[in-house]
């Protein structure tokens, strides 16, 4: 029980090993090169946003330099609180993406107007969903079953909000 007080670097090996799953430094490396690509996009776009409201650009720079300096932590230090982050920051990206192509920006000049969905935009949306699954498996069990668990439940919460009508 004293591991959990002591700094990272001193903790064994072994107790680190079972935070995460087995093969973490071979998806670590397949998880770092989806961040960055997705990364790579949101910065690529940010320009083109930044011209139609701040608000818009300020986003794409934000989840371009979170996800591009995700990378190097995960290759790092892939614990299992970063890979929960990680989960938890694309699951975030993935939720926007999903609220502007089907009701709109929450708010800024194009707000409530739907965007239409193209296939970079569509690719890259995919490579995030592919990094939540890569994260995931780096996980052992235990974390594992509690951040999908946090899933399905936040699923099922947005599921009822729309069915009873307070999402549009």
């Amino acid at each position: 029980m004293s591991t959990v007080l002591r700094p990272t670097s001193a903790v064994p090996a072994a107790a680190r090993a079972r935070l995460l799953g087995p093969g973490t430094r071979r998806r670590a490396g397949a998880a770092a090169a989806l961040s960055l690509a997705a990364a790579w996009v949101h910065l690529a776009y940010a320009a083109p946003h930044l011209r139609q409201w701040w608000a818009y650009g300020a986003f794409f720079l934000a989840t371009g330099a979170g996800q591009a300096l995700f990378a190097p932590l995960l290759l790092r230090r892939p614990r299992a609180w970063v890979l929960a982050v990680g989960v938890a920051g694309n699951v975030a990206i993935i939720g926007m993406y999903v609220v502007t192509r089907t009701y709109g920006p929450p708010m800024g000049p194009h707000a409530r107007v739907p965007e239409v969905a193209g296939p970079i935009d569509l690719a890259t949306t995919a490579a995030e969903v592919c990094l939540v699954g890569v994260l995931l498996t780096m996980m052992s069990p235990v974390p594992r079953r509690w951040v999908a668990n946090l899933l399905v439940a936040f699923a099922l919460l947005l599921w009822a909000l729309r069915l009873t009508g307070s999402l549009p």
